[in-house]
């Protein structure tokens, strides 16, 4: 039978505006639409669920997603107070899994445990809670390595990188077992099942294709809004405040300045989309959009996806949504890492001080509607790659924890 399956992550996913939102969305949406019975769990909600009377109305937010998903977010004052305050001081989420590993939750999670014949743990952050609830399948779904990640960041950051490397090392023993998102990560929770009981499926980064078909006039309606007309091309770098893309982004800004002539002369703007940058502006080439509440209509207005990104763990989302919607790849090596794309075949590849070159060749290599077709192919032969269900489903068919009868278990 379809199984009730309860998703716990440290904050709310819907709707999805950043890369960790898409993957752990994406996976819960490939779940519901298998059969089972979703729900995400959400500790934290987002700043604008605490602002003014709609915080006294309830402690919970509870959203019907789609058929069998369910988002339900805490909306309970002393956890968004946690929550404030570790983002204003930019610190790492420690007290998620404190709180979690103490057994000091909301009640409303008690019961969701209860009820729950599977859970899933959304990055380690997320402990396992004591309790009766111990005795079911607890699995983690992995990201990427977080201590990785947590030694690129600030001084508080790297603090907590050797902490969470004992927690992630500590996972093999904790789970009944771990979806990894790449080799990376998969290779070291390995090296850490010393009884060698656990499968670790890898569930790559991908995306529900569905949800980057954007309605008719879309790509029109939006570059009215931007200011440009059909001549202009237009570049998408999207991504969320993580530190490797404000890395990348100044390397853009100061690429725009410097090339501030050739890219008026090719009548080429970059457009950055999302929380990278906390307001929208305009500086010459570079127009950002601060937070936005979805990016698909804003693909559909792009002539091509940007990844200028040269470090970080794990893949990057953006590139399988460039891949859904539609949109020609321009990408450092490093930014497709995860992927089975060719440089030459698949995406434009540039290095260093290579951009402005990599950018003469997508507008000048092909017409717009000969790198619309180029796009096309490429989605056509990578699909299968990128496409959260299709992953989901080959992962789920070595755990017999998710199986549904009459299913055919892969080899």
């Amino acid at each position: 039978m379809p199984k009730s399956v309860l998703l716990l992550s440290g904050f709310r996913i819907f709707p999805n505006s950043t890369g960790g939102h898409i993957r752990s969305g994406s996976i819960a949406r490939a779940l519901a639409r298998r059969g089972h019975r979703v729900l995400i769990y959400a500790l934290a909600g987002r700043q604008e669920d605490y602002r003014g009377a709609k915080i006294f109305r309830s402690s919970r937010h509870i959203e019907q997603i789609e058929p069998n998903l369910t988002e339900e977010t805490n909306l309970g004052l002393a956890f968004g107070l946690l929550q404030a305050i570790g983002r204003r001081l930019d610190y790492p989420r420690v007290w998620q899994y404190v709180l979690l590993r103490l057994g000091i939750v909301p009640k409303r999670l008690k019961a969701a445990l209860q009820d729950a014949n599977v859970i899933i743990c959304d990055m380690p952050w997320c402990a396992p809670v004591p309790g009766p609830s111990r005795g079911k399948p607890w699995f983690l779904l992995s990201h990427n390595l977080e201590h990785r990640l947590l030694e690129q960041g600030n001084a508080r950051y790297r603090w907590a990188a050797s902490w969470m490397r004992k927690i992630e090392a500590s996972a093999p023993r904790r789970y009944r077992d771990i979806l990894a998102c790449a080799e990376e990560d998969r290779e070291f929770f390995k090296s850490f099942d010393l009884e060698g009981r656990l499968r670790i499926p890898i569930v790559r980064n991908g995306v529900d294709p569905q949800a980057y078909v954007a309605p008719p006039g879309t790509r029109a309606r939006v570059r009215a809004e931007l200011g440009l007309d059909e001549a202009e091309r237009l570049l998408i770098f999207s991504g969320s405040g993580f530190a490797p893309n404000l890395e990348a982004l100044e390397t853009l800004k100061a690429f725009c300045r410097s090339e501030a002539e050739f890219l008026a002369r090719e009548r080429v703007r970059i457009l950055i989309l999302g929380s990278m940058s906390p307001s929208a502006y305009r500086e010459g080439a570079l127009i950002a959009t601060g937070r936005v509440p979805e990016v698909v209509p804003y693909f559909a207005a792009g002539d091509a996806g940007l990844n200028p990104v040269t470090r970080g763990s794990g893949a990057n989302v953006k590139i399988f949504e460039y891949l859904a919607a539609r949109l020609p790849v321009i990408s450092t090596p490093f930014g497709v890492r995860g992927t089975e794309l060719e440089p030459g075949r698949d995406y434009l590849s540039y290095g260093p001080e290579e951009l402005k070159t990599t950018i003469s060749q997508f507008v000048h290599g092909r017409s717009r509607s000969e790198w619309r077709d180029h796009a096309e192919q490429v989605w056509l032969r990578h699909r299968r790659s990128c496409d959260i269900e299709e992953l989901v489903r080959d992962a789920l068919a070595l755990l017999p924890d998710f199986q549904i009868p009459g299913e055919i278990k892969s080899c």
